[in-house]
């Protein structure tokens, strides 16, 4: 599935109280690079005089607040995700410097070796304590779908433009999104992103298998309807090629366990 972005500014764009707020946290900025990503006003990597430094920005709205979310979780979640290395709010900018990774976004699609990568970086997430500032549980995203409910820290969003792969590691970049909910849940969402990269129904959730949590039956089955509705509610409202696709592959994966959710 392809992800559209909204226009971006760039690093000379900014006001300059905050590129004199970010100046000083890193010293002098030799160079600047636009980077992906669809919640923010800004992100780039600088070249600075003490290495090279990710940002992301907003002025103020739900982005300012989705960069809020982000910079309250990272703290918790340093050993899988670009460590932060400092926030700061000016003029009504919030803005996050993020450890900078040498990187590329991960490959899903069948026989990737990122595959491998991925899973020692979920596996680690289902061992971290879900922290307290994580409130939000991911059942409000379907309808509070009750199956859903639980307390295990959750991504919710690891479509491969979050996933940096390294040589040796895979990095789980943007925590906007980041809930509380049952382990299986995050297996569960990843086996439709691997469906949207070319995998089968049967090999994407065989790949959901291998971690401890996966549940099958009545709560994957209600899953699997829920994540229909909401494809397709998404496709409606907004109507870009890539929603629609996406609202098409989740009613293929709904209509595959059809027998099981009419035994709920």
């Amino acid at each position: 599935m392809t992800r559209t972005t909204t226009d971006r500014i760039t690093w000379a764009d900014l006001p300059r109280v905050v590129r004199d707020q970010v100046r000083e946290r890193t010293g002098r900025v030799t160079g600047s690079r636009p980077a992906g990503g669809d919640r923010s006003d800004i992100t780039a990597t600088l070249d600075t005089a003490t290495g090279p430094v990710f940002i992301k920005g907003a002025h103020g709205g739900v982005f300012a607040r989705s960069l809020n979310n982000e910079a309250r979780v990272s703290p918790h979640v340093a050993g899988i995700a670009p460590g932060l290395l400092w926030r700061f709010e000016v003029d009504g900018w919030t803005v996050l410097g993020f450890e900078y990774i040498e990187g590329r976004h991960a490959d899903y699609s069948p026989g990737s070796a990122d595959l491998g990568l991925l899973h020692t970086a979920v596996s680690h997430l289902q061992t971290i304590p879900v922290p307290e500032v994580v409130t939000r549980g991911a059942e409000r995203h379907y309808g509070g779908l009750d199956v859903l409910t639980g307390g295990n820290l959750l991504h919710t969003d690891l479509h491969p433009e979050n996933v940096l792969i390294t040589p040796r590691r895979a990095y789980i970049v943007d925590w906007a999104w980041a809930c509380k909910g049952a382990a299986w849940a995050e297996p569960a969402m990843l086996a439709f992103r691997l469906m949207a990269a070319g995998h089968t129904v049967e090999s994407a959730e065989a790949w959901g298998r291998s971690f401890p949590s996966w549940t099958d039956g009545r709560p994957l089955a209600a899953f699997v309807a829920a994540n229909a509705r909401v494809w397709e509610r998404a496709a409606q409202q907004d109507p870009q090629e890539w929603k629609i696709r996406a609202a098409a592959l989740a009613r293929q994966w709904a209509d595959y366990h059809r027998p099981e959710a009419g035994r709920m």
